[in-house]
């Protein structure tokens, strides 16, 4: 043993003099904690795809690009042509395939090589990608502090305690390419520090263009807080050098304009996609400030596993400490401090978050610079660390403990995984108090220390006893077995003899049309055509789902999907409805298929046309009726009046709609209405709307002018008058409660556990044919800005005579 430690003693001082040892040793701690953090998933037989977004969009999308690259290089060096398709009719129904794919895959550097494994064994190469950019992340900070003048056996800790924070270990999972930016911010920081220094702009340029080809989303943030940094080291460094700031400007200008035009090709495209997809153009409400909830989480994030808002921080307890230390130190490390202040000010101000997410919903993705900035100064205050006086460990152990009560003190603050991260910090300020220690192995110390924090971090996030994060993503047999899923077992045969099909239906499998090559109605990508949202808009097509831009279909409207193309209806076995015309084909152990009796080519043509904005004033029911007689425009210009059929009025078009007479049945403890509002008291509250039925046909439940405003419990009883306009809960009710009871409805208030950002409507007929609708506010963080719905409940040839409406919150 003393053998082995005097070994690893000699190891560790040959750190400062060669890079070899000192990559070697990052590369073997690296994979002990890859192994440590990420094994429940190896021993679960799981994989890094998560069985969201990581299966339905980052997954299908690699799978995607993968047969696209093999098709490329076919046709140039087997059929001798320089194809590159734009448009793929299987991407949903139909849209750009740089445009849709580059926030996933094209353009990333880690996703090129795809096209070299079949589809069986692409989450090998899928999670191979993903450590690989964790590793690269802790080499690029590395590269960094070697730069700026830091010995070797220092920066060690901070690369392991950059590559495994929170954010990389949330998003190696959840969203793989999130973790790009760990690897370019410091490659652009370090591009920054050379052009100051040395006035060379290579290496900036470059990480300028490979950033903005890889992700328009992100390279948007790089560029901001790129900026911030630009600004604070120049002030620092130039003071009020008028010339010095204009010469440092202009290489740094020149540099980035370089490298955008390198990324044009891709860039530019993707820019004019961003800018007009529907998510980015729908104004979302500017808050003031974050629920009280956030700002009770945020002190025990700073060092443990956990996201709110996506302030993923969960750095190794000795950055903690090394914090705590810098500001200890009066008159030094300003630009440090300076940093730390300003991130600290954004994280706690919405405005920010908004700002870096293009100003739509509060959102702190740019948090990876943080995780730069605080890992920066672990490795900065390394030399103090390991040789603290008395006085700084008795500061640190006081500070240390005062965090400790305070995280207790709060409710979302106090867990497990902080005491163990504490007790981790304690241990390490401990063992850097005993005396006769020597300074390596007290970096040793240090290391070791970052080391366990991060590996609790990763278990309590993914074991079965924490969070069972790992339980989220798919199994290796499901990846290998389902790639293709069993929709198109059934939609390939009719494929095969037909030029074009195109399908529609319930409980399919998001984008996996993509995979099979076959047109559907499903979609469920980031950037979408504004257009197809529009529609949907206009169409007052319900939202089922907790995203507005996941489309699931038309609703099992018999005319829009007709006027879609669709020929082929499934309908999952776990329930569904049959849209009216569709006949049984054939069916699977997961699907029925129906055929439309009623389908259109891809392409027909109209006889009449009626103006849109006459369109636009007719009812969601009349607009499809409308649209199955003549073509909507919106141009008049003279070549367009010649070219397009003789436009009519839409009074001139037939309608078979009838809008009904209703009354209403409620229990008035529970619901009280007045002037078409409906006060909910009791969560799960029912209204009945009673109507003379028509008899076979559709029956559409139309909603015009919707809104929500949520409470929670504790308003009923000291709140505003709308909440309870019949006063049935009132202060003497509350007097009561007992303590715990209210102790747990103030709670509930105070921390926001309700949210009131949405609220969801279960419909249901008499005949027995049931749905539910999302609403979304202005609070929401995809908030869509649809308030008229028209929910179809099916074509029935019983006499539908009710609708009820069940509120799921008050």
């Amino acid at each position: 043993m003393a053998e082995m430690k005097s070994k690893l003693q000699d190891f560790y001082k040959r750190l400062d003099s060669r890079k070899s040892t000192y990559f070697l040793a990052y590369s073997v701690i690296f994979a002990i904690l890859a192994i440590g953090v990420f094994s429940f998933y190896f021993f679960t037989r799981k994989t890094f795809i998560w069985e969201v977004d990581g299966w339905e969009q980052h997954y299908k999308s690699l799978i995607y690009y993968s047969q696209y690259l093999r098709d490329f290089f076919k046709n140039i060096f087997i059929n001798h042509q320089f194809v590159i398709p734009q448009w793929d009719f299987a991407i949903g129904e139909g849209s750009d395939v740089i445009g849709t794919f580059h926030y996933y895959v094209i353009g990333d550097p880690f996703t090129f090589f795809c096209f070299l494994l079949p589809a069986k064994y692409m989450y090998i190469f899928y999670e191979a990608m993903i450590l690989l950019r964790i590793y690269l992340s802790g080499i690029a900070f590395s590269m960094l502090c070697f730069y700026t003048g830091h010995k070797k056996r220092y920066v060690l800790p901070g690369a392991v305690a950059y590559a495994f924070c929170y954010w990389a270990i949330y998003n190696a999972v959840r969203h793989p390419f999130f973790l790009n930016p760990l690897l370019y911010y410091p490659l652009l920081i370090l591009g920054v520090e050379k052009i100051i220094r040395e006035k060379k702009m290579w290496l900036f340029t470059i990480t300028v263009a490979v950033a903005a080809m890889s992700n328009f989303y992100f390279f948007y943030m790089l560029v901001f807080t790129t900026i911030i940094y630009v600004i604070v080291r120049f002030i620092f460094c130039y003071g009020k050098n008028v010339k010095m700031w204009g010469k440092g400007i202009l290489r740094l200008a020149v540099s980035s304009v370089t490298g955008l035009c390198m990324a044009a090709i891709v860039f530019l495209p993707v820019l004019h996609v961003f800018l007009s997809d529907s998510r980015f153009n729908t104004p979302n409400k500017m808050g003031l400030v974050y629920p009280f909830s956030y700002y009770a989480k945020l002190p025990g994030l700073f060092i443990v596993e956990g996201d709110n808002f996506w302030t993923c921080m969960g750095f190794a307890v000795p950055v903690l400490l090394a914090v705590l230390l810098m500001f200890k130190s009066r008159r030094k490390y300003t630009m440090l401090k300076t940093y730390f202040i300003i991130s600290a000010v954004m994280i706690c101000i919405p405005f920010f978050g908004q700002a870096m997410n293009g100003f739509s919903y509060m959102c702190n993705r740019w948090i990876y610079s943080f995780a730069l900035l605080c890992a920066y100064i672990l490795v900065c205050m390394m030399p103090r660390l390991i040789t603290l006086e008395r006085k700084e460990i008795r500061f640190i152990g006081i500070a240390l403990t005062i965090y400790f009560v305070v995280c207790m003190c709060v409710k979302y603050s106090r867990n497990g995984k902080l005491i163990s991260a504490v007790t981790i910090g304690v241990i390490l300020l401990i063992g850097l108090s005993i005396k006769n220690v020597n300074e390596y192995n007290r970096c040793m110390m240090v290391t070791v220390a970052v080391m366990l924090a991060a590996l609790a971090n990763g278990i309590w996030k993914n074991a079965s006893f924490g969070e069972n994060y790992a339980a989220q993503c798919i199994s290796v047999k499901m990846a290998q077995e389902d790639v293709f899923g069993s929709e198109k077992e059934l939609i390939s045969k009719d494929a095969e003899d037909t030029d074009f099909i195109r399908y529609s239906g319930s409980g399919l499998s998001y984008n996996m049309n993509c995979i099979t090559g076959i047109s559907s109605s499903n979609l469920y990508w980031t950037l979408t055509n504004p257009y197809v949202s529009k529609f949907r808009y206009d169409c007052a097509i319900r939202l089922d789902t907790l995203l507005p831009h996941k489309y699931t279909g038309y609703d099992d409207r018999s005319s829009l999907i007709a006027l879609s193309s669709a020929s082929k209806y499934l309908v999952s076995k776990t329930g569904g409805l049959v849209p009216y015309g569709f006949a049984y084909e054939s069916e699977n152990d997961d699907y029925v298929m129906y055929n439309n009796d009623n389908a259109l080519p891809l392409g027909f043509t109209y006889d009449k046309a009626v103006n849109k904005n006459e369109w636009e004033g007719l009812s969601a029911v009349d607009k499809q009726k409308a649209m199955l007689q003549a073509v909507v425009i919106d141009r008049s210009g003279k070549d367009t009046r010649e070219a397009l059929p003789d436009r009519v009025s839409v009074k001139d078009l037939s309608y078979d709609s009838q809008i009904k007479d209703y009354t209403m049945n409620y229990d008035a403890k529970e619901v009280q209405c007045t002037d078409n509002t409906f006060a909910v008291t009791k969560a799960g509250a029912r209204v009945t709307f009673n109507f003379t039925g028509s008899g076979a046909g559709e029956t559409y439940f139309n909603i015009n002018g919707l809104d929500y405003e949520g409470a929670a419990q504790f308003q009923l009883y000291f709140g505003k008058k709308k909440f309870d306009p019949l006063d049935l809960y009132s202060k003497s009710d509350w007097k009561e409660l007992s303590h715990n009871e209210k102790k747990k409805i103030f709670k509930n208030f105070i921390y926001w556990t309700q949210s009131t950002s949405s609220v969801k409507l279960g419909i249901t007929t008499d005949t027995g044919v049931t749905k539910s609708m999302n609403y979304f506010t202005s609070d929401y963080s995809y908030y869509s800005n649809q308030h008229d719905f028209s929910v179809n409940m099916g074509y029935s040839e019983e006499n539908v005579t009710s609708v009820t409406v069940t509120f799921q919150k008050i």
